[in-house]
């Protein structure tokens, strides 16, 4: 019964949440945003990776214990590449760093998509004008698209999944019901103390939706008890507070109401 409850409540409340930041169009957004120059530059290195030419990334890498490791670490890193070539390639992380008078820093990561299998490869760059040195390689192995990790979606999910969105929609729920109480009321004390302790949520557990990895903070506070975030490749995070001002002030109000003149 809790299950159903969910998947026919919490459904509208996250398609209403979602409505206007859809995944396609943060990643239509995402692609204009990653130069093609820096693209390309990157791709160069990560498709010499994928097709086995390790003397040309060696070369390319820069000198230093780091080189050393990532010279060392490249056969095993293109060995994860599937044989054959790929049915499409697209980017899918994009990070660059400026300082005055020195290189750009630019971390690049692809996705690549073969028939059983995706990979996302991810290339560390300190460019020099048109050219660029090698920092860092990883290669990492995923059991689907990044796009369809990070889609919103309620079937499969596991208890914790439902307890979690369950409490993302009742805590500024409750949050708001007890603060239009609290508007509404005449209380012997001041408002606005109470007002600001009931809006705030206390502690905080972030959740993957996609991974169901949680985090929680026993000290912290947020604004109405909830939040979520995601961006174009990445999964939705909930970040979900205990809404204690609320329910501290539903149990004592009629405590804290003013007496009735006669």
């Amino acid at each position: 019964m809790f299950l159903l409850f969910l998947r026919t409540c919490a459904l509208p409340f996250v398609v209403c949440m979602l409505a206007g930041c859809q995944q396609s169009d943060m990643i239509k957004d995402f692609e204009q945003v990653v130069p093609l120059q820096d693209q390309q530059l990157a791709r160069h290195y990560s498709d010499l990776l994928r097709e086995k030419q390790l003397d040309y990334v060696r070369m390319a890498t820069e000198p230093g214990n780091n080189g050393d490791q990532i010279r060392q670490a490249l056969p095993a890193l293109s060995a994860a590449f599937p044989a054959g070539e790929p049915q499409y390639v697209k980017v899918v992380g994009y990070q660059r760093i400026e300082q005055r008078d020195m290189p750009q820093l630019l971390r690049i990561s692809f996705e690549y998509a073969y028939p059983e299998k995706w990979i996302v490869s991810t290339i560390v760059l300190r460019k020099y004008g048109t050219d660029a040195t090698i920092m860092g390689l990883s290669v990492a192995p995923q059991s689907a698209s990044l796009e369809q990790l990070a889609t919103f979606t309620l079937g499969g999910k596991s208890l914790l999944h439902y307890v979690v969105l369950g409490a993302a929609i009742l805590s500024p729920l409750l949050i708001l019901f007890a603060l239009g109480l609290c508007l509404r009321s005449k209380l012997s004390v001041r408002k606005w103390p109470w007002l600001l302790f009931i809006s705030i949520g206390f502690g905080q557990l972030s959740f993957n939706w996609a991974t169901g990895q949680y985090l929680f903070l026993p000290i912290a506070i947020q604004l109405f008890g909830v939040g979520a975030a995601t961006n174009a490749y990445q999964p939705w995070t909930f970040v979900v507070s205990l809404p204690l001002g609320a329910i501290i002030f539903l149990f004592v109000r009629k405590r804290l109401a003013a007496p009735v003149n006669s």
